[in-house]
């Protein structure tokens, strides 16, 4: 052949097709078997990469030859990928490599996923749709590490000085707090919905309404579904509602939510009821809406008997618990106090109440907005501080929707390893930590508005919709949260005590916090952000910090780390949390961590552990009383511990390792993971570290 012709037969790729051509076929990702043809290598780098067609040709001819040299009949399409990724390394193409990479997740661990329990939420139970959220989680987090979050950020995450939360659902924004006023005004009128609904008649359906709503919205956000003000916003459907049906209608909101295993991965809705005895100041004079939508003519401070009436109800339902006593894990009641409060007639028989609820099941949150403040709570201790503008919105409470975007918790102990006890050094590097999480907030809110900017035809439709004016998901009303895991063991390591061993250590954290919610006051005007402080719940970041210290650090924090090093069972102190093990009484321990709750504006909480005792109603409303007016404490929680059986089906204080009144070993340990009970044998090992430490408090 004429070196013309040879040229002549020579195509795009190189090199004579015939001459190469092989006699194989490829198991495809879309389950088909088609022939081997190399220009799909060729298609795909251009489609998918920015390589240039003259490499492209190159590295699809090369991983041609090296499949001829496999003498194989068959290969697989992941394989082909593997393949060309290895040669676009050798040639030193490391970016078009990224760009080409396939997500998912090898044989042996989708394996494990389908086999073994995720002990990473302990709300998830192990089941198919368990693994399905896994392995979804597991694509979607190679996903934002690679494509949403740039690679000095997910580096940062991946080494353990940040957390970047819920990576797995990186196409959602976290927590939010929601007005039933939406439903009761607009229906059920939701995207790609198979029917409408108009506005609800009667109580049981509007519950069913909300009910079906928050599984929905479960499915956009990766937190906690929270609803304000709910029994007073009920409250004009309950008009002429005998004490029966007030029950009945408790019981049907608390076990739908506690029952409805429809959300991500076969979870119960995290879901948040925000409640008041009295009538905060910002709803009194709100136009009430009652059935059909349509407004009453009334206010809602005239319905306060009837809300009243339901929160009562309400706490009836919870002090009995489920059918084997055991306490309902979800919805969470948020009880908020006023100043009013205590000025409201019958709020002693109903602070009595809740604080039998308190002892007996431990349901209870108690929510201090002192001074004015008014607050929306959902999550395991998430609060939206409302501002004027959000008080004004409280005139029209359907506008009362406000979101987290997104939360970043940073790793404060390997701080203080690298400050190596240099004040100076130590502030300087909180500053930069925070400038990643601000940095952290941008790229995920651009990567949502992308999302919100599709519409009606995204993924985000139903935050996209519109009823009043404006999208259901108001970006303009979104924090970007910073977390903090470990504060305790930054000043244990920087001044040798821990924060309840000395006042210098006190306030040592006091300025550590106080510096960090200046900085990120700072830093987030800078970016255009609203980046409030929070206790990250933390229930796996605390553990994953500290596993990686141990590995990174391993002569410091050996020194400071809490848990059994020689099992695994190690953890860090949560947020700005004393140490769990501390010999500290518990008015005590509220008192020292409320002196830093003022600093975190989007959500606080204390923890009282009480184990196996039972203090009695009148001790625990004592408490809380002190605790409102002595301290600055923003929100409390009491946390007893329970062993239910599954062979008898009774339930016992306190965790046992068999049944109290049958001796069976089939039991079920429940108690507060972090914000809400669940089931022990789905915690991970930094958790069962921390269970195993905790001072268990006697409130006399």
């Amino acid at each position: 052949m004429k070196a013309s012709e040879e040229k002549q037969s020579t195509n795009m790729y190189g090199d004579n097709r015939e001459s190469t051509e092989l006699t194989l076929f490829v198991r495809t990702s879309d389950e088909e078997l088609k022939k081997w043809d190399r220009s799909k290598i060729y298609d795909a780098l251009i489609r998918e990469t920015t390589i240039s067609e003259d490499a492209a040709a190159i590295i699809s001819r090369e991983v041609e030859k090296m499949i001829a040299e496999l003498e194989i009949d068959m290969i697989t399409a992941p394989l082909i990928r593997e393949l060309t990724n290895a040669k676009l390394v050798e040639y030193g193409l490391s970016k078009i490599r990224k760009q080409h990479t396939r997500l998912g997740v090898p044989l042996y661990d989708a394996r494990q996923i389908i086999m073994m329990p995720n002990k990473e939420n302990a709300n998830v139970p192990h089941g198919p749709e368990a693994t399905n959220l896994t392995l979804a989680e597991n694509i979607k987090k190679e996903f934002a590490l690679l494509e949403v979050f740039t690679q000095d950020l997910a580096d940062a995450h991946m080494r353990g000085d940040i957390h970047l939360h819920d990576l797995g659902m990186v196409d959602r924004p976290y927590c939010s707090g929601q007005s039933i006023e939406y439903v009761k005004r607009f229906g059920l009128n939701l995207p790609n919905a198979l029917s409408i609904a108009k506005p609800a008649r009667h109580p049981e359906v509007l519950i069913e309404q909300i009910i079906k709503f928050s599984a929905a919205l479960q499915g956009h956000f990766s937190g906690a579904i929270g609803w304000d003000a709910f029994n007073l916003f009920l409250a004009p459907y309950l008009v002429d509602v005998d004490d029966k049906r007030m029950k009945q209608l408790a019981q049907i909101l608390i076990y739908e939510f506690a029952q409805q295993a429809v959300a991500r991965g076969g979870q119960s809705i995290f879901s948040d009821l925000n409640l008041y005895w009295e009538v905060p100041d910002h709803f009194v004079g709100v136009p009430a809406i009652g059935p059909e939508g349509k407004f009453t003519g009334k206010n809602y401070e005239d319905y306060l008997p009837e809300a009243q009436r339901f929160i009562n109800a309400l706490f009836d339902v919870y002090l009995e618990g489920d059918a084997m006593g055991r306490p309902f894990f979800f919805p969470k009641p948020n009880v908020h106090m006023t100043e009013k409060f205590f000025q409201t007639e019958g709020h002693e028989e109903f602070l009595n109440k809740i604080s039998k609820v308190a002892s007996e099941k431990g349901n209870t949150y108690f929510v201090f907005d002192r001074g004015g403040t008014a607050k929306i709570s959902e999550c395991c201790r998430l609060t939206f501080k409302l501002e004027q503008s959000d008080l004004d919105d409280a005139k029209t409470p359907w506008k009362m929707r406000y979101s987290a975007m997104q939360n970043v918790t940073i790793n404060l102990p390997r701080v203080a390893y690298d400050a190596h006890q240099n004040d100076e050094r130590l502030f300087e590097l909180l500053t930069k930590r925070l400038e990643m999480v601000a940095q952290a907030h941008v790229q995920k809110r651009e990567f949502i508005t992308q999302l919100f900017n599709m519409g009606k035809d995204g993924p985000l439709s139903l935050l996209t919709m519109n009823m009043d004016g404006e999208s259901y998901y108001r970006i303009n009303k979104s924090s970007f949260l910073v977390g903090m895991v470990g504060l305790n063991e930054l000043v244990q390591y920087h001044t040798g005590k821990q924060l309840h061993e000395s006042k210098e250590a006190m306030m040592f954290g006091l300025k550590v916090i106080s510096y960090m919610k200046t900085e990120a006051e700072r830093i987030g005007n800078e970016y255009g952000l609203k980046m409030p402080l929070e206790q990250t719940p933390a229930e796996s970041t605390a553990y994953r910090f500290a596993k990686l210290d141990m590995k990174y650090y391993p002569l410091q924090s050996p020194t400071v780390i809490k848990g059994n090093k020689k099992n695994g069972e190690i953890y860090y102190t949560n947020s700005t949390y004393m140490n769990v093990g501390a010999d500290i009484s518990a008015i005590e321990r509220v008192k020292m961590e409320g002196r830093f709750h003022p600093l975190i504006d989007a959500g606080s909480l204390t923890h009282v552990w009480l184990g196996e005792s039972k203090p009695s109603p009148e001790s625990i409303a004592a408490f809380v009383v002190k605790t409102f007016q002595n301290t600055s404490n923003a929100q409390i929680c009491f946390s007893p511990e329970f062993t239910s059986c599954l062979g008898c089906g009774k339930t016992a204080r306190g965790l046992r390792e068999a049944c109290s009144y049958c001796g069976s070993p089939d039991v079920e340990g429940i108690t507060r993971v972090t914000g809400f009970f669940s089931k022990t044998k789905g915690w991970n090992k930094g958790k069962m570290g921390e269970l195993k430490d905790r001072t268990r408090n006697i409130i006399e």
